[in-house]
């Protein structure tokens, strides 16, 4: 069964997220694939349609993971959460303690590779925002104007795709910054961070300074085994060699 891990975005990612997912593909043996090219896309939201379906026919199935978000617990395959029977895509619920919330979450999803599949991602960029949204109503959660709102449109409203989605507890997939330390505490297979740009990088700093991680939030024990190019010495270095050249 040949499985890969995308992610990615355009334009490029400011956090270390590619090493991070880089890092549990290989505990895994999974492929790892890091897109950040643009599309034609005029919603940005929809980039990761285009990324998926350039590589779903290479693999039985794709996990998705956005580029904001971290795998945290290195023992937990998220392949125990694949699509079961005739499903073709597995996806966590919001968080239940937040009072905003979504139907699903397609920040990370297991999608099966096979021929509804890719109608699915097909079909999905077929879709005009004014229909969706015109056809939304409350109990669907929050409308985010994204990718998202597209898919729960589809898994209810078309034939072909109706109760394909396994979707699981967000506990299993889908935990955020708060869940390490308040609301809810469990350890997350994935921490995903979300909201505001400034909240995002404020909470992936905060994570950073009280766990002790670096960037890519990766145990030490296994982040010791990668040669990892450290930007911040290179500079050091050239620093000092240029204030010795200096009269």
């Amino acid at each position: 069964m040949k499985t890969c891990i995308i992610s990615g975005r355009y334009s490029k990612t400011k956090v270390e997220s590619s090493i991070n997912h880089k890092i549990y593909a290989d505990k895994f043996g999974y492929a790892y694939i890091n897109c950040n090219w643009p599309t034609k896309e005029k919603n940005p939201y929809l980039n990761k349609i285009h990324f998926i379906l350039n590589y779903i026919d290479l693999y039985d199935y794709i996990i998705w993971i956005d580029d904001d978000a971290f795998f945290f617990d290195f023992e937990v395959d998220i392949m125990e959460y694949s699509p079961k029977g005739d499903n073709i895509l597995s996806a966590c619920k919001s968080p239940s303690y937040k009072p905003l919330k979504t139907f699903l979450s397609s920040g990370q999803f297991i999608l099966k590779s096979c021929h509804l599949s890719k109608e699915f991602l097909n079909e999905i960029l077929l879709q005009k925002f004014s229909t969706i949204e015109s056809w939304w109503y409350n109990d669907l959660g929050f409308y985010t104007k994204g990718d998202q709102d597209i898919m729960v449109y589809l898994f209810h409203t078309d034939e072909r795709f109706k109760n394909k989605i396994t979707l699981y507890d967000y506990k299993k997939f889908n935990s955020r910054y708060e869940n390490l330390f308040d609301k809810d505490l469990h350890k997350p297979l994935i921490l995903h961070f979300t909201g505001r740009p400034e909240i995002k990088m404020n909470n992936y700093k905060s994570v950073q300074k009280l766990l002790i991680l670096t960037p890519s939030l990766v145990p030490s024990r296994l982040l010791s085994l990668y040669n990892i190019f450290v930007e911040t010495k290179k500079v050091s270095f050239f620093n000092k060699v240029i204030r010795c050249l200096l009269p």
